[in-house]
């Protein structure tokens, strides 16, 4: 093989990239993107869902795959993508430390499809959306709220859990801080459904009482 030939195979175009193997690519590329965009809205736990960063996990599948197919289609260019890549630094900082399994999904998803493993890409994408909606259904089933009750110094902590206990067993204090002639109790309490009006009406009617809140408790976030 003659240094000519080397060079030629080195640096070979893109011949074997025709347009409707592009197409199928950015197409399946595309659909995979779209199970991921309404795996994320399904099993979206959060307080504000936030629809440009779901779309941009699909855009990620695009982009992944465009460079997958740039870095199979020429040595050269796949040399220069690595060069590239490895100086880009991203600092946006991602507040639900769970968005980033979508990203990381996006990308690995985006590199099968832009790598050709269509079979890989296609179940791959199957089992993990059914494992995510299946925890965040898992999740949802047992919600836990906090109850915060403000009152007077007088009030009856004793009295508060009986009254807490008849509508939810499982129910614990978190807090209670006295301050001068106020006190704040904060109680924690296991749901299925949202907090019913009964046992916040039942605390409110406790003696000294004067304002109850109740607060969705979501891991590291409250709500």
């Amino acid at each position: 093989m003659s240094k000519r030939e080397i060079l030629d195979w080195f640096t070979g175009n893109s011949d074997a990239l025709d347009a409707d193997k592009i197409l199928f690519v950015l197409c399946t590329a595309l659909l995979l993107g779209m199970v991921i965009f309404v795996t994320y809205r399904l099993a979206y736990t959060g307080v504000c869902y936030n629809g440009r960063f779901n779309a941009g996990n699909v855009v990620i599948v695009l982009i992944t795959s465009v460079i997958m197919l740039m870095i199979s289609s020429n040595m050269a260019i796949s040399l220069g993508m690595v060069g590239a890549l490895s100086i880009v630094r991203f600092r946006t900082a991602i507040k639900d430390p769970s968005d980033t399994i979508y990203i990381f999904w996006a990308i690995v998803e985006g590199l099968c499809v832009g790598a050709q493993i269509y079979k890989l890409a296609i179940l791959s994408t199957i089992v993990i959306a059914i494992v995510l909606l299946s925890f965040s259904y898992y999740t949802s089933m047992q919600r836990k709220y906090l109850i915060i009750i403000r009152g007077t110094k007088e009030v009856e902590l004793e009295q508060i859990k009986e009254k807490l206990k008849v509508y939810y067993p499982k129910m614990g204090v978190r807090a209670s801080n006295y301050i001068e002639e106020r006190c704040e109790i904060i109680c924690e309490v296991s749901a299925r459904q949202e907090i019913k009006e009964e046992a916040v009406k039942a605390v409110r009617d406790c003696a000294h009482v004067k304002g109850v809140n109740w607060l969705l408790e979501m891991g590291d976030r409250v709500g």
